[in-house]
């Protein structure tokens, strides 16, 4: 009961959960470097000390769990023979947090590991008693409240990445790279126009089998008006990210989320280090954060406040901050 004696009001600004987000951590024990591109200077061991801190503060304020959005090794630890070490490294820090952490997967993951090799990893959270993963998927989702779930997604499911080159999902990435994008480095977009730009062996796609699988989630949760945030690697709204960094089935993927737009509260992605943001046609907001291993900034995080109403995301350091409605309210 707040000054005035309404009870209403202060159930309505009440924190219900709290979540705390990071992007492209991309570690690694090495010298801060330039990106491919020799656009932006990436602080690789700083990484580590952005995540720790990220860690102890979500720690602090007890927050739930945390959406880690893929990237959090770097692949310049391959060929360093570090990737082991590194992941080590990165786990450890994680470990710190009392919580559950919720990962996806990017593409700097498979330039270490294979996603078979990922699947028995702690960087597959679908095995978690509290998620609801399809046997031999790499995709999930698990409740925060009974009126908030969380879709994970695997951008990279189909993917010239992480696989065999002879399996049938590489062939098929093979196929949409190489028909829509005739360059010899398959990871340069200069010279592509427009949405062939995502046309790159860095972006992944969603199968058909996983984008069924949303469908049905989503279906589920508008029946039973049941708010859903959905999580993966790659951007999937071209304004909410650099073209180039999209996933590569993405108007697949928006066409979905449209036509279950009463349900979806936001999508949160990572990949493109710059970050961006954008509310779609159908009132969804897209968020993409920056790639905390290119952060100048002493924080470089975000932490996400469930009220009945209302989402908060307020990002510290390099994040941005944003505020969006829930579908439904968490009391109704």
């Amino acid at each position: 009961m707040d000054c005035n004696g309404n009870t209403e009001l202060t159930k309505e600004k009440e924190v219900v959960c709290k979540m705390g987000i990071i992007a492209d951590v991309q570690y690694a024990d090495i010298e801060d470097r330039y990106n491919f591109r020799k656009t932006r200077l990436r602080f690789y061991r700083k990484a580590l000390t952005l995540l720790q801190r990220a860690v102890s503060d979500w720690t602090a304020e007890e927050a739930n769990c945390v959406l880690q959005l893929g990237d959090v090794i770097d692949g310049f630890n391959k060929e360093e023979k570090a990737s082991e070490s590194a992941l080590r490294t990165v786990l450890e820090v994680l470990k710190a947090f009392p919580g559950p952490i919720y990962h996806t997967w990017g593409n700097h993951e498979l330039y270490n590991f294979t996603q078979e090799e990922l699947m028995s990893t702690p960087l597959f959270s679908g095995n978690m008693p509290q998620c609801t993963c399809p046997k031999g998927k790499s995709y999930y989702s698990f409740s925060i409240h009974r009126k908030l779930k969380v879709v994970v997604l695997n951008c990279y499911e189909i993917s010239m990445l992480g696989l065999s080159e002879d399996s049938p999902a590489y062939k098929e990435a093979e196929t949409i790279i190489k028909g829509n994008n005739p360059k010899e480095n398959l990871n340069d977009p200069d010279g592509l126009r427009g949405m062939c730009r995502r046309f790159l062996k860095l972006n992944g796609a969603i199968s058909g089998t996983q984008m069924d699988w949303l469908k049905e989630h989503l279906r589920d949760a508008t029946n039973k008006r049941v708010n859903v945030i959905i999580m993966g690697h790659c951007p999937i709204f071209e304004h909410s990210a650099n073209n180039m960094d999209l996933l590569l089935n993405c108007t697949d993927a928006m066409e979905v989320l449209t036509d279950f737009s009463d349900c979806v509260v936001c999508y949160l992605a990572g990949h493109d280090h710059e970050g961006g943001s954008s509310v779609d046609f159908s009132g969804i907001l897209h968020i993409t954060f920056p790639g905390t291993v290119e952060s100048l900034e002493t924080d470089s995080y975000a932490t996400a406040y469930l009220y009945n109403d209302q989402l908060v995301i307020k990002g510290r350091g390099s994040y941005n901050s944003y505020k969006t409605t829930l579908r439904f309210p968490l009391q109704e």
